[in-house]
């Protein structure tokens, strides 16, 4: 598959986004801050390939550096979207990120791996 490529610009910073086709599971890598100005992108990003009949997807975050609440509802949302028909799981979260995720236990609802390699071997 071919590797797309998405730069966003939003007001707190910039986000990279790329994805990738492994054995059906769409792997999405995000690099930079996430934030209320760019994280509904994953929801488009997601409804696109899932048009396309792809339902698993990984978010790699491992060089996200911040992240707000939109996105962690960006995030809630998808996995919603996907529940029951495929799967949606992060991996690589680290930091200040993870700390979010573990105060508002939200790593007892989501799918959490260290790394994309564990993710994919799950």
């Amino acid at each position: 598959m071919e590797k797309l490529h998405k730069e966003i610009l939003g007001l707190m910073g910039k986000i990279d986004i790329d994805c990738r086709d492994e054995e059906g599971t769409i792997i999405i890598d995000l690099a930079g801050q996430l934030d209320i100005y760019n994280s509904h992108d994953i929801t488009l990003l997601v409804e696109a390939y899932r048009e396309r009949g792809f339902h698993k997807f990984i978010l790699n975050l491992e060089k996200v550096t911040y992240l707000d609440s939109s996105t962690i509802s960006v995030f809630i949302h998808c996995y919603q979207m996907l529940k029951g028909e495929g799967r949606f799981a992060l991996a690589g979260l680290h930091g200040a990120p993870k700390e979010v995720f573990e105060l508002a236990k939200l790593h007892e609802v989501f799918q959490i791996f260290p790394d994309v390699s564990s993710a994919m071997a799950h």
